[in-house]
C-alpha cells in the first residue's frame, strides 16, 4: 500500500493463535525506519505505546540536515487475543528538491519484525533479529527469539512531493526581497515613534 502525504499511520496484523506456548514471553514489533521518516515519541505515548525509538529524534530538521541512517522503533505489545493490530503513526521529512514537473520521492518502508522475546529456558528457539538493528533495554531479559513468518501491514511506502530545484533562485529572491521589506518598515515604525516621544518630550 502507498501513502501519498506527509502523515499516515503503519498498521500491523499479528496473528496470535500459538500466544499460550509463549506465555512466559514478551511480544515485540520492530520498525526500521529509513531517514526521511519520523516518529514523535509524545504521538506514540498518546496513542498508549510502549516502545524504545533508536535514531534522529529532531522532528524538525529537513532531509538536508540529517545523515542517511535508519531509526528503529522497539514497540512492545500485550497479546491479549488470537489476532493483533499495532498502529504506529508515522511522519516524512520534507526532501530534497528535484528537477522535473511536479517532483516527486518515493520511500520504500522495510516490513516490521515481529518476534516472541523469550527467558533461556526457550532453548529451541534460535531465530535472530536483524544484524544491523541496535541494542534495546527492553529486550535485556530475553535470550531466545522467535521471528513472526506471517504477518501483514497496511502501509508500505510514502509519495510525497517535493520541491522543484529550478524554482529555488526565485524563492530565495522573494524570501531576501520580503526580509527587506520587514526591516525597512520596522526602522521607519522605529524612528516615527521615536520622533512622536521627542516631541512630546519637548512640549513638556
Amino acid at each position: 500500500m502507498q501513502a501519498k502525504g506527509f502523515h499516515s499511520t503503519l498498521s500491523t496484523s499479528i496473528p496470535l493463535h500459538a500466544r499460550h506456548e509463549y506465555a512466559a514471553c514478551n511480544l515485540f514489533v520492530l520498525h526500521e525506519l529509513p531517514a526521511d521518516i519520523i516518529t514523535d515519541s509524545f504521538e506514540l505515548n498518546d496513542h498508549g505505546l510502549s516502545f524504545q525509538f533508536v535514531g534522529n529524534t529532531n522532528l524538525e530538521l529537513p532531509m538536508s540536515g540529517v545523515a542517511n541512517e535508519s531509526g528503529w522503533l522497539l514497540v512492545a505489545v500485550k497479546p491479549e487475543a488470537d489476532m493483533i493490530v499495532v498502529d504506529v503513526p508515522l511522519h516524512v521529512r520534507y526532501g530534497m528538491p528535484q528537477e522535473g514537473h511536479d517532483p516527486r520521492h518515493i520511500i520504500q518502508l522495510p516490513p516490521p519484525t515481529c518476534f516472541w522475546a523469550c527467558p533461556s529456558s526457550y532453548k529451541s528457539l534460535h531465530s535472530t533479529l536483524p544484524s544491523q538493528s541496535p541494542k534495546f533495554h527492553l529486550l535485556n531479559s530475553s535470550a531466545q527469539f522467535e521471528i513472526f513468518q506471517h504477518t501483514t501491514s497496511a502501509l508500505l511506502s510514502f509519495d510525497i512531493p517535493v520541491g522543484n530545484i529550478n524554482h529555488t533562485l526565485y524563492i530565495e529572491l522573494c524570501t531576501v526581497t520580503v526580509n527587506l521589506l520587514t526591516f525597512v518598515y520596522l526602522v521607519q515604525h522605529c524612528w516615527t515613534i521615536s520622533k512622536t516621544l521627542y516631541v512630546h518630550l519637548k512640549t513638556q
